[in-house]
């Protein structure tokens, strides 16, 4: 069986989705850039694996009061629009600092030559299972790392829209 970068992608973002939209009370951990091995950098950002940042945010602001009150102001379409937008001017300011914690969730749970296989595309059989099997595990330290980044990227988001949602 070969190993698949867009079902692998679609199980992250599956268990991303459900561990972030669970509490997210678990405090942010800080990492110091260089902290974070290369070969779980590279596999992150090769396969673009913190794409799902967007998402999140937005996933995570629709479900806010914020959101309600800037839909009561300017209707459901238009707050979606104005939500999204801010995601969207927002995200490259938190995508690295979100990509190195991703980076160093997977480097817990992977070997750099094991991280370095992945990123090639074509593991051996073990490492292919391991690598489904460890999605839990890389999605809840991903979850302990980045709580509070999500958090922040979402109200700075919220709050710029609702200033422009309002007269």
């Amino acid at each position: 069986m070969r190993y698949r970068r867009s079902s692998a992608l679609k199980l992250m973002n599956v268990t991303w989705s459900a561990l972030f939209c669970l509490a997210l009370n678990v405090p942010g951990q800080v990492l110091a850039e260089d902290s974070v091995p290369e070969p779980a950098l590279v596999f992150v950002q090769d396969h673009h694996l913190g794409e799902s940042l967007g998402w999140l945010g937005y996933q995570v602001a629709s479900r806010t009061v914020t959101f309600a009150t800037i839909v009561d102001a300017v209707g459901r379409t238009q707050a979606q629009t104005l939500v999204q937008d801010e995601l969207q001017s927002l995200q490259p300011r938190y995508q690295p600092e979100w990509d190195r914690n991703l980076a160093a969730a997977y480097a817990q749970s992977f070997t750099p030559e094991e991280l370095k296989q992945l990123d090639v595309g074509e593991p051996a059989q073990p490492l292919a299972n391991k690598f489904r099997t460890k999605q839990r595990d890389v999605g809840m330290d991903m979850k302990g790392r980045s709580s509070e980044l999500l958090k922040v990227y979402v109200s700075t988001a919220l709050d710029s829209a609702l200033k422009k949602a309002k007269p």
